[in-house]
C-alpha cells in the first residue's frame, strides 16, 4: 500500500493562509486609506473679516466639484491683484489665520478669494485629494479671477499646511498663479503619513508602517493618488522663475521644518525666499495652536512680510 503524502495538504493549508493574510492586509490598508480620505467633520463656523465687501461665489471644478467661496474687497482695493488663500485640513475658508491674513491683504489694497476647499465647510466632495485633486479646487479659482478682469501673473496664492501642499501642487500646474507663499508644507507626505494617519485614525505608527505598501497600493488603484507623483518637492521646480515664500516654524513637531526646507534646496535659486520662524509649532506665524486666539508674537512681522511679498513679487 503506497504510503501517503501529506505535501499536498500542507501546500494547500499554506497558501490558504497566505492568502487570509494577503486579503486581510490590503483590506486593512484599505480600510486606513478610506479613513484617512473621509474629510469627518466639518468646520462650517468661520466668517469673513468684518467691516469689508464680501461677494459670496458658487464655483464648479472641471471634475464637477461645487465649491464655496468668497471674494473680498476694501474702500481702497485698486482691483488689479488678487490673493488666493487655501485654508489647512480640517479647516474652512475663513477659520484659522485666513481672517487675519484676508483683512491684511485687503488693506494692502489686494482682492482676496478664499475658499471652501473640496470636502471643507459647505463645499461639496467627501473624498480628500491630498492636493492633488484641489488642484482642480484651484484651478476654477483662478478661473472666477480671470473671469473677473485679473490677468495672469498678478494672482498670488497663500497656502497654510495642507493648503500649502496644495498650492504648490496647484502652481506647478496653473502659469496664471504669478507667486506662491508656502506655510508649513510637507515636502513628501509619506514622511508624515504615519503621525497624520494615527492622528485620524487612531491607528498606531508601528502598524501604518507595516501597511504602507498596501496603502500606496489601494491608494494609486481605488483612488487614483500616485504617492510618487503628487509630491511638492517634484512641483517647486515647475514654478520657477515664479518666487515662492517658504515659511515654517522651526519647533514644528507634525509637520517638521526639514520639509520646507527641503523644497527650498529644491527650488531654483532666483526663485526661493525661506523664513525659518524660532520657537514656532505648526503654523504659529499669526496665531498660536495652543491658545484660543492667542496671538503669536510674530503676528505684526508676518502680516508685514507676507503682503510686502507679493506686492513686491505681483508686478
Amino acid at each position: 500500500m503506497a504510503q501517503r503524502s501529506w505535501k499536498g495538504p500542507i501546500l494547500g493549508v499554506t497558501g490558504f493562509l497566505f492568502m487570509l493574510l494577503g486579503t486581510g492586509y490590503f483590506a486593512m490598508s484599505g480600510m486606513i486609506v478610506s479613513m484617512s480620505l473621509d474629510p469627518g467633520e466639518r468646520t462650517i463656523i468661520g466668517e469673513p473679516p468684518a467691516g469689508y465687501a464680501v461677494a459670496d461665489q458658487r464655483m464648479l471644478t472641471s471634475d464637477g466639484m461645487d465649491l464655496a467661496a468668497w471674494m473680498v474687497t476694501g474702500p481702497n482695493t485698486p482691483g488689479d491683484r488678487a490673493i488666493i488663500l487655501v485654508h489647512g485640513l480640517g479647516d474652512q475658508a475663513w477659520n484659522g489665520t485666513n481672517r487675519s491674513l484676508g483683512a491684511a491683504y485687503v488693506d494692502a489694497g489686494f482682492t482676496v478669494l478664499a475658499m471652501d476647499l473640496r470636502g471643507h465647510g459647505i463645499s461639496g466632495g467627501q473624498v480628500l485629494g491630498l492636493g492633488w485633486y484641489e488642484r482642480a479646487d484651484i484651478r476654477a479659482a483662478v478661473d472666477v479671477l480671470l473671469a473677473t478682469g485679473f490677468q495672469p501673473g498678478r494672482i498670488g496664492i497663500h497656502g497654510t499646511s495642507y493648503g500649502a501642499a496644495t498650492a504648490l501642487l496647484a502652481a506647478a500646474a496653473i502659469p496664471e498663479i504669478g507667486a506662491v507663499i508656502s506655510d508649513s508644507s510637507w515636502a513628501d507626505m509619506r514622511d508624515v503619513m504615519d503621525a497624520e494617519i494615527e492622528d485620524r485614525t487612531g491607528m498606531p505608527a508601528a502598524v501604518s508602517r507595516w501597511l504602507r505598501p498596501g496603502i500606496a497600493l489601494t491608494g494609486r488603484i481605488v483612488y487614483g493618488l500616485d504617492f510618487d507623483e503628487i509630491r511638492p518637492l517634484l512641483a517647486v521646480p515647475l514654478i520657477a522663475p515664479r518666487p515662492i515664500l517658504f515659511i515654517h516654524g522651526e519647533a514644528d513637531d507634525r509637520i517638521p521644518a526639514e520639509h520646507s526646507e527641503a523644497l527650498f534646496d529644491a527650488t531654483p535659486p532666483q526663485a526661493r525666499e525661506m523664513w525659518g520662524l524660532p520657537g514656532m509649532a505648526h503654523t504659529e506665524g499669526v496665531w498660536m495652536e495652543a491658545g484660543d486666539d492667542v496671538p503669536s508674537p510674530f503676528q505684526a512681522k508676518f502680516l508685514a512680510r507676507v503682503t510686502e511679498f507679493f506686492d513686491r513679487t505681483l508686478p
